[in-house]
C-alpha cells in the first residue's frame, strides 16, 4: 500500500490525538493485555498443576491439580507470597524449609488408643479421624492398642515444589 505525505500526516495525527487522550500508550497496551491474562491478586480463583516432592524421598512425589481463591489462605503462606503476581502460562519451583512447610515434627501429637475403638480392617498407615474429625495416621498396631500420630504426614520434613498456573480469575 502506497502511503503518501497526506495520509502519513493523518496516521500521526490519529496517534498523536489518542495519546493524548490517553487512549493509545503502552499502558494502555498492557492493561489491555492484564485483562486478557490477568495477574493473581488477593480474590483471584487461581486453578494450577503443582507437584510436591520430599527432597531424597524416592517414594513420595504427589502430581495434582487445584483451586484456590488467593488470599483464604487455602495454600501455605510462603507458596500465597510465591504466586502472587503469577499470571497463566507462569511456572515455578520452590523449596520450602520444614518451617515454611507443615512445621515441625512433634512427637507429644501421639496418642495411644484400644485396637478396639479402630474399624476393623485398620493397618498401619491408614490416616483416621476421630471423634472430633481430626486426621490421624495409624503409626503402630498391636492386637490390643494403636499409637495414633497427630502430626501432618509430612511435618518435619522440606519440600520441593512445582506450581504452573492454569487459569487466573479476578473477581472483577
Amino acid at each position: 500500500m502506497i502511503h503518501t505525505h497526506r495520509t502519513n500526516l493523518a496516521i500521526v495525527t490519529v496517534v498523536t490525538l489518542l495519546t493524548c487522550l490517553g487512549l493509545f500508550s503502552p499502558q494502555s497496551l498492557a492493561a489491555g493485555e492484564s485483562v486478557k491474562n490477568p495477574r493473581i491478586t488477593d480474590g483471584s480463583n487461581v486453578t494450577l498443576l503443582f507437584q510436591l516432592a520430599v527432597p531424597g524421598e524416592q517414594r513420595f512425589e504427589v502430581r495434582d491439580s487445584g483451586k484456590f481463591v488467593q488470599g483464604q489462605h487455602q495454600l501455605l503462606p510462603a507458596l500465597e507470597r510465591v504466586v502472587t503476581g503469577m499470571k497463566s502460562g507462569d511456572e515455578t519451583k520452590v523449596e520450602l524449609s520444614v518451617e515454611e512447610a507443615f512445621g515441625p515434627y512433634d512427637g507429644r501429637k501421639k496418642t495411644t488408643v484400644p485396637r478396639n475403638d479402630l474399624p476393623a480392617q485398620t493397618k498401619e498407615g491408614d490416616v483416621l479421624e476421630d471423634r472430633s474429625g481430626n486426621p490421624a495416621t495409624v503409626t503402630q498396631l498391636s492386637d490390643t492398642a494403636a499409637v495414633m500420630d497427630y502430626n501432618h504426614p509430612l511435618a518435619g520434613k522440606p519440600l520441593v515444589v512445582k506450581l504452573r498456573i492454569l487459569r487466573v480469575d479476578n473477581p472483577s
